[in-house]
């Protein structure tokens, strides 16, 4: 009896070696923008498939597994940490982003999201709840290192896409 292939270990590989051909190739920017692309058929496909409910556990999945670096640096450094964290991924990513940081407090408004700016510029059509994907994972994280988050949804008369804002969470 033949044995089963595994098809996600291979899909895994391919898209490894996909991501590193295009930014060997052509740059971070397009690496980036290719897993822009890929996020949001990923969301639309397993909405379609199986429902919004699907599309938020896989948020959850992702906040539980590929976030470490950001609970780190909300466990051990706090605000400070995630001031780092943004700053970082800014500079990566070529986000715009206003931050403010006070004893009590972090918030991070996206001015510029890059996925998005992606998606207009180049009229990709695109999941519709992408950026919902940010109150569920940085939500998660936060909770479990101690914090409460209250997301602010894009806002179009002002231009900004999402808002985040954490504080400790209280004792009860």
């Amino acid at each position: 009896m033949a044995d089963n292939v595994n098809v996600s270990g291979i899909f895994a590989q391919i898209m490894a070696d996909t991501m590193r051909h295009v930014e060997t190739q052509h740059g971070a920017e397009a690496a980036h923008r290719l897993f822009f692309e890929l996020y949001s058929q990923t969301f639309a496909f397993l909405d379609r498939e199986f429902g919004f409910e699907a599309v938020n556990r896989f948020w959850e999945y992702i906040a539980d597994h590929e976030l470490g670096p950001l609970e780190h640096l909300m466990r051990t450094r706090g605000f400070e940490g995630m001031e780092e964290y943004w700053s970082a991924v800014a500079a990566q990513e070529g986000a715009e982003l206003e931050m403010h940081r006070t004893s009590d407090s972090f918030e991070v408004v996206i001015k510029k999201c890059p996925p998005c700016e992606w998606f207009k510029d180049k009229q990709l059509a695109h999941y519709p709840r992408y950026c919902e994907h940010c109150s569920i994972l940085y939500a998660r994280v936060a909770e479990r290192c101690g914090f409460t988050m209250q997301y602010t949804p894009p806002d179009e008369r002002t231009g900004h896409c999402c808002g985040l804002s954490f504080t400790r969470q209280q004792a009860t």
